[in-house]
């Protein structure tokens, strides 16, 4: 993987080393052994309250770990690499998003 792409739980289960945030290693702890490890800052909280409440909005609401892992990603021009869907939906309410959704 690339050194601007974070990577999501469900591409770290399938095996894939590079980086990833605090959240997806707690969540599979084996990635902490085998990654670099991305921290949140107060903007990234700031900017996922923002993207909830566009989400909210909009009837399409998704769960907070995913919108602070985008909020790090855009706020750090990463890419996020995922197999979970909700990224489409903060991408549509939120362009600067890029994400790469695997199969």
């Amino acid at each position: 993987m690339e050194k601007s792409e974070v990577l999501d739980t469900s591409i770290l289960i399938a095996g894939a080393t590079g980086l990833t945030t605090v959240f997806n290693a707690i969540e599979y702890p084996p990635a902490s052994k085998n990654c670099d490890v991305i921290f949140p800052t107060i903007n990234d909280f700031k900017l996922s309250i923002e993207l909830s409440v566009k989400l909210r909005k909009t009837g399409t609401p998704v769960g907070a770990i995913d919108t602070i892992i985008s909020s790090m990603c855009i706020n750090r021009g990463l890419k996020i690499v995922t197999k979970d869907t909700d990224f489409k939906a903060i991408k549509a309410i939120e362009p600067s998003l890029n994400v790469a959704l695997k199969q």
